[in-house]
């Protein structure tokens, strides 16, 4: 299926799977960018009277994801996806917690309060906020009409999740005093992601292929990985609590991508680069520290690359892109840019049709 409103998305496509081969860059960013005539005669979408209306409020989420659509463009490797997401992390939701709604992202409440009579973790089909998220993925591909696709929720998985039903400060200190509950935790909630997964991808994958978050696309099962919470733990830990369970994801998964965030998070990837069935590694650095598509993480990349993994550039700019892929190597790059304007946005294109022509 090729998309009314991204033309290219045949040749984008292509692209991205040589990517996944490791042949070749491909250059995205994340939301798009703004257009000054909209692809259909549709206004503008508006802002959200309340918080409620924001995310909860499905009828209204689903019209604004086509308005939005509607003006937006998606340059070169850029997926023309709507998001249909309950804040990062909404596995969470699906399995007890409750949501804490702000502006910019969602808190998800602890629920685990005796550890010793909780109940096991499992997808319930009745759970409300599972029947409302289908319903949000059903209402927004309905409503695209083909014009562009859907992504997947930004679920995210097994410690970061088991920190939300637990409360993260608390769950630490079960690391030490319980570990075996926190491995059987683990393993539930990863069982729980596997079954939403399913079921989310058999409704996706009909469009054309799987469309993950940090803007990842396949032709199988592929999701955006992650332990944000390892910034507060040693390597010692992240090998005992967290490389099994990601092991076991990226061995389920067709294709996988690690999302590395923070500087804090930067003493784990030996133990990433040790996970055979991980396929990239995309990272994330933190305000202190230089952009993503700075010389400083060339060494780091040339790391990840020789590992036999490939690399997502996180805000390289369009200055940025021909010296990094001079230095680190032309296959297996993907810059996931941030365009502050529509002239950036032209001065990445213009680099990149120079480095192809």
């Amino acid at each position: 299926m090729t998309p009314q409103w991204k033309s290219d998305w045949p040749e984008a496509r292509q692209r991205i799977q040589d990517w996944w081969n490791g042949k070749g860059f491909v250059v995205g960013t994340w939301g798009g960018v703004a257009l000054s005539k909209p692809h259909a005669d549709l206004p503008r979408p508006q802002p959200p009277i309340s918080l409620e209306q924001q995310w909860t409020d499905i009828p209204w989420r689903v019209r604004q994801s086509r308005l939005q659509a509607a003006w937006t463009d998606w340059p070169l490797e850029t997926l023309p996806v709507a998001d249909p997401w309950f804040g990062p992390g909404s596995l969470a939701l699906y399995l007890g917690s409750q949501p804490g709604w702000e502006a910019e992202t969602v808190w998800y409440k602890p629920c685990v309060t005796d550890p010793d009579t909780h109940p096991p973790f499992c997808l319930d089909p009745n759970n409300h906020w599972w029947k409302t998220q289908i319903a949000l993925i059903e209402g927004m591909i309905a409503q695209a009409h083909g014009d562009y696709f859907v992504g997947c929720p930004d679920m995210v998985e097994h410690w970061d999740i088991l920190g939300s039903l637990r409360d993260t400060q608390t769950l630490l200190m079960d690391m030490i005093e319980r570990p075996e509950w926190v491995m059987r935790r683990i393993d539930q909630i990863n069982l729980a992601w596997c079954q939403a997964y399913d079921v989310i991808y058999e409704i996706l994958r009909k469009q054309d292929g799987m469309f993950g978050w940090f803007r990842t696309w396949a032709p199988g099962k592929v999701a955006k990985l992650q332990c944000d919470g390892s910034s507060m733990f040693s390597p010692e830990m992240f090998r005992e609590f967290v490389q099994p369970a990601l092991s076991m994801q990226c061995q389920w998964l067709d294709y996988s991508l690690y999302h590395l965030d923070g500087s804090q998070c930067l003493c784990h990837l030996d133990a990433l680069l040790e996970i055979e069935a991980l396929n990239a590694i995309e990272w994330t650095p933190d305000p202190r520290v230089p952009t993503g598509g700075s010389p400083h993480w060339y060494d780091l990349y040339r790391r990840i690359l020789k590992a036999g993994k490939r690399v997502q550039v996180l805000g390289a700019r369009a200055n940025e892109i021909e010296p990094l892929l001079d230095a680190v190597g032309g296959d297996g790059i993907n810059f996931l840019c941030v365009y502050g304007s529509e002239a950036e946005s032209d001065a990445v294109q213009c680099v990149v049709e120079k480095l192809r022509c």
